[in-house]
């Protein structure tokens, strides 16, 4: 693995991207927070957490120093640049506090709306701030009962999951630099402390990694070639139910309508549900609770957007499920901060996700992602930086089905619950908003259950809330 010092890095470094990172335009900001309710220790210990979580900060800055540069296009293609001025400016690390207590905010962690103004005004401006690869937040709650935790990171560096890492080696760096106060009567050299993991965001390093496998025929590619694109075939069908239905510029209003929406599958719910639907006696390997809630979560989306459309829509409809896939393990590049995943576009009808048996629809699931390999990640990144590959019309033709509702995708799971700066594990986590509708984020609780994050409107919401099937499994957050 790569191991960057910062006195390697000289002003005018230009870190190259791989082709993932090449296909996202816009960049969007990804964000997420994390609560920590402060045990006494750090008074008694005369810690300066805050301090020590900037010192960490910076520390952690130094050590990937593609986060404190630029994005510039040379030669057609996105670059970061890490100039003089990027190298000399100043970290973007914010500190405030708070009037209330980590126990009343943990009260309305999942009410986005009911935040106080200042803590959610302060967390809207860092992912409005597209100038900033990365910045942090740090809110004290009152009384010195918690801290709320903050990254906002630019898509550009990395996914969710190359963000996790990067969440991971902070907290590494602040409990040695915690440990360090205590052992040497208050003093750390930052300069010397090193996180648990090694130092990876060498993307042309992991796209050769990935490059040196055969291409394998991808499902998306393939797929496409074999679709009719055209204003005659579904495109044009799908298109024109969608204009009846919602209007030329529906679509762009329900973005703006959408709510973060906060699902709590308990421990209990999962085992209940891998013992009632691992009923196959084919003799398939029974499959795990999660995997089962993918499929029944898709299933009674999808049917609830229909019951709200009031849509008379053909069986034959095809529906998608996005699952983001994380590669890492197929290089190896454990460590990798930069974006390494592949969509997994499962593909099924109206007819088929209703009708089926929601185990059936989660062995489909299964055969998807068991079907990624390095080859077919490649070829899948290459075609969506091909203009002329038949994948770019499939990402319109998904849009096209996005706009009616048939779409929804999965990123999972992240254990930011499990992160520990020294003061802790975090008792809650929140994820910023999510501007896709049907996106979801999950995290696994602390408790052993998963906390799943995902965009709706109000009354897709209602439905899943008065849905038997469903809520049987699920409890709503908000």
């Amino acid at each position: 693995m790569m191991t960057v010092d910062e006195t390697t890095v000289k002003p005018g470094t230009v870190f190259e991207l791989c082709e993932m990172e090449n296909s996202m335009v816009p960049y969007p900001v990804l964000q997420y927070s994390l609560v920590y309710s402060a045990s006494g220790q750090e008074a008694q210990r005369n810690i300066d957490v805050v301090k020590i979580l900037k010192d960490s900060f910076n520390r952690l800055t130094q050590l990937y120093p593609i986060v404190m540069g630029h994005k510039e296009r040379i030669d057609n293609k996105n670059v970061i640049v890490v100039s003089r001025e990027d190298l000399l400016g100043q970290r973007v690390f914010v500190h405030q506090e708070s009037d209330i207590s980590s126990e009343d905010f943990e009260l309305v962690r999942c009410r986005r709306d009911l935040w106080p103004a200042d803590v959610d005004r302060l967390l809207k401006e860092r992912t409005a701030d597209t100038s900033s690869l990365i910045s942090a937040v740090v809110v004290c709650f009152k009384g010195g009962s918690g801290y709320l935790l903050s990254l906002s990171m630019s898509h550009i560096v990395a996914d969710v999951s190359g963000m996790l890492i990067l969440l991971e080696q902070w907290a590494s760096i602040a409990r040695k630099m915690i440990a360090a106060r205590i052992a040497d009567n208050g003093q750390y050299a930052e300069s010397e402390i090193m996180p648990d993991r090694a130092i990876d965001f060498d993307h042309a390093k992991f796209w050769e990694k990935l490059s040196a496998h055969p291409k394998d025929d991808h499902p998306h590619v393939t797929y496409v070639e074999r679709q009719d694109c055209s204003c005659d075939g579904d495109i044009g069908r799908l298109a024109k139910w969608a204009k009846e239905h919602y209007g030329s510029g529906a679509h762009n209003g329900d973005r703006t309508n959408l709510e973060l929406r906060v699902l709590h599958v308990s421990s209990q719910s999962i085992e209940k549900m891998r013992l009632e639907f691992n009923t196959d006696s084919s003799g398939k390997r029974p499959l795990h609770g999660i995997q089962i809630f993918y499929a029944l979560f898709w299933q009674r989306y999808v049917a609830k957007c229909l019951q709200l459309r009031n849509a008379d829509i053909d069986h034959s409809q095809p529906v998608f499920l996005n699952i983001i896939h994380n590669v890492r393990g197929l290089t190896p590049a454990p460590d990798y901060v930069g974006n390494a995943v592949s969509p997994v576009y499962v593909r099924t009808t109206v007819g088929e996700l209703l009708e089926n048996p929601v185990i059936e629809t989660a062995n489909l699931i299964k055969s998807h992602i068991n079907s990624i390999t390095p080859g077919a990640t490649v070829q899948c990144a290459e075609a969506v930086n091909n203009p002329s590959n038949p994948f770019v019309p499939k990402l319109m033709y998904l849009q096209r089905h996005r706009e009616s509702g048939l779409v929804i995708s999965n990123a999972s799971r992240f254990p930011f619950f499990g992160l520990d700066f020294g003061i802790g594990k975090a008792t809650g986590v929140h994820c910023g908003k999510l501007a896709v509708e049907g996106m979801s984020s999950w995290v696994p609780h602390s408790d052993g259950g998963v906390e799943l994050y995902f965009g709706a409107k109000d009354g897709i919401y209602t439905l899943l809330k008065d849905d038997p099937v469903f809520a049987e499994y699920v409890e709503f957050s908000n």
